[in-house]
């Protein structure tokens, strides 16, 4: 937290005679303070390069968390794995140990099935398998819908579950 803090001055580490405000305008630094003091805020240096520096009213520590909480979330990534009606039963045991692994780490994982050719006809198949796939995760990850047949591929997405 305290690299994030340089990132930003507040209150009396900002040195500036006005400041803008971005709900106000331009007012004087003491004016400042005392209107963040009064509705127990901080005033928070967003823009340093500007004329005047351009400042604003929150609750900084509200403010990292939120920033802490967006770095969280753009970290989860989508793993695909690629699938056929007809992949041997060692290969599925190997793809699901990695797609738990996936899992594990908080990524969500896309399992698509590429139908070729004449394995059109073995559509229900493959909804088997895929069916078969997302039993074998439960323990790790919940499948966000059916798998769908789009054209010649079937996919489903499996999104890790939550950590109570």
């Amino acid at each position: 937290m305290n690299n994030k803090k340089k990132q930003h001055l507040i209150n009396n580490e900002i040195k500036a005679r006005e400041v803008r405000l971005t709900d106000i305008g331009i007012v004087s630094f003491n004016e400042a303070l005392k209107l963040a003091e009064t509705q127990n805020l901080d005033l928070v240096l967003m823009a340093p390069n500007a004329n005047p520096p351009v400042c604003k009213l929150m609750n900084y520590q509200k403010f990292l968390y939120e920033q802490g909480k967006k770095e969280k979330q753009k970290s989860l990534e989508l793993k695909e794995i690629k699938v056929g009606p007809n992949t041997s039963e060692n290969d599925l045991d190997y793809r699901v140990k990695h797609m738990c692994e996936f899992l594990q780490k908080g990524h969500k994982v896309k399992i698509t099935m590429q139908f070729k050719g004449r394995e059109m006809a073995f559509v229900s198949k493959g909804e088997q398998l895929m069916l078969n796939l997302i039993l074998k995760l439960t323990d790790f990850g919940t499948a966000e819908a059916m798998p769908k047949l789009e054209g010649k591929k079937m996919f489903v997405n499996i999104r890790p579950k939550t950590k109570n």
